[in-house]
């Protein structure tokens, strides 16, 4: 095969990867998950990255509820929703992942070689580096939910 033509082969290649980001894009952007509280008073609903969207009162049971109880009820609706999307978003990524699959369950948790592999590291990793690295005043991640203790 000449140089033409594995740079064209390539470049098709590319082409298509590129096209299959682009609808793993616009699927992601469409993503939303929904849980509803086991009392049946509240659903919240969750964008691709876990930020809230919206919540929807199904009673008027809150307004009478503990400040800690209602919290609580928000908290785990929101996690379930988060829970729900996270599975979502990780099985529409999936397959751009290919041939790396097992990097995709490194990735993603699910555990096998790669998890094996990185144990040592992770165990050797110093107190305090994700401060370092982000500084001390920036947080992991504005999505987690846990660094502002609303999500616990």
């Amino acid at each position: 095969m000449s140089f033409q033509e594995q740079l064209a082969e390539t470049m098709a290649q590319l082409a298509e990867q590129t096209r299959k980001i682009q609808e793993v894009q616009e699927e992601l952007a469409r993503t939303s998950a929904s849980a509803t509280s086991k009392d049946r008073m509240v659903t919240a609903s969750v964008n691709a990255h876990g930020e809230v969207v919206s919540f929807k009162f199904h009673t008027e049971g809150y307004r009478a509820m503990p400040a800690a109880q209602l919290a609580e009820v928000l908290k785990t609706t929101v996690n379930a929703a988060r829970a729900q999307v996270s599975s979502k978003v990780s099985n529409t990524v999936r397959p751009l992942m290919g041939a790396q699959e097992e990097l995709a369950d490194g990735f993603f948790g699910g555990g096998g070689e790669l998890d094996d592999l990185l144990a040592p590291l992770r165990a050797m990793q110093p107190e305090g580096l994700t401060e370092t690295v982000l500084g001390k005043s920036r947080k992991p991640s504005a999505n987690r939910g846990d660094e502002d203790g609303l999500y616990g």
